[in-house]
């Protein structure tokens, strides 16, 4: 019973100097001066259509439409007409622009159809429309066609939480060309900005909180910069 007593007698002691403790470290915490130094950077430009959060290209809908000399057509329009063959020494007089860069992937018939030049052409003799341009390209591209699917390649715009809104996954072709899929080389955009960057008090004087730790040492060089300037006017 004694050793009881003295351990009853001794925890309320114990227990005071660990809240003093925490009392101090919490003190220093709140009050002390930050003594770590942020590098300051100017903010570059960044032109608004790098980072445009929308698709690369216009993908073709189902049926696809082109525009030729001012009017729109559908492909069967012109390709009805004659019969889909071209030999190799004969230059294209339509689509001059296009350029085809796909690797072994030389050919229009490859991707699409003989017969209907509104369909693109699956292994095994099925087609599909243009709006289906994934299951085309997932023929040879099986491993990105996977990823894309689970999101990791990609882009899908809109939102998230699909219970806020409509979730948008672009196809193939609203990021690559798919006569000529490679990217261009592209220069990295800056890193961003965090809330430890930037002089927050200059325009936004009544947001800064001198309780946040990612603003207070911003705020301790403004006072030390008002107190210089004062003392320089005396």
């Amino acid at each position: 019973m004694a050793k009881s007593d003295a351990s009853a007698s001794r925890s309320p002691v114990a227990g005071y100097f660990v809240g003093v403790g925490f009392l101090i470290l919490a003190s220093v915490f709140l009050l002390g001066k930050s003594s770590v130094e942020i590098p300051l950077t100017e903010q570059p430009p960044v032109r608004a259509e790098q980072i445009m959060p929308g698709a690369f290209r216009v993908a073709l809908a189902d049926p696809p439409m082109v525009n030729i000399g001012t009017y729109d057509q559908r492909c069967n329009d012109c390709h009805g007409l004659f019969e889909n063959t071209r030999p190799e020494y004969r230059e294209l007089t339509q689509h001059t622009n296009i350029i085809l860069d796909h690797g072994i992937n030389d050919g229009c018939l490859n991707c699409h159809d003989k017969g209907d030049r509104e369909k693109l052409t699956l292994r095994g003799g099925g087609t599909v429309g243009f709006d289906q341009v994934a299951q085309l390209c997932a023929q040879c591209h099986g491993p990105i066609y996977r990823d894309w699917q689970k999101g990791s390649h990609g882009k899908t715009i809109g939102y998230w939480d699909t219970d806020l809104g409509e979730a948008t996954k672009l196809t193939c072709s609203q990021c690559h060309d798919p006569h000529s899929p490679s990217f261009k080389p592209m220069p990295p955009l800056p890193g961003p900005h965090t809330l430890r960057m930037g002089k927050h008090y200059a325009d936004h004087g009544d947001l800064v909180d001198d309780k946040n730790p990612l603003q207070r040492w911003r705020l301790d060089e403004h006072a030390e910069s008002d107190s210089a300037e004062q003392g320089g006017d005396h």
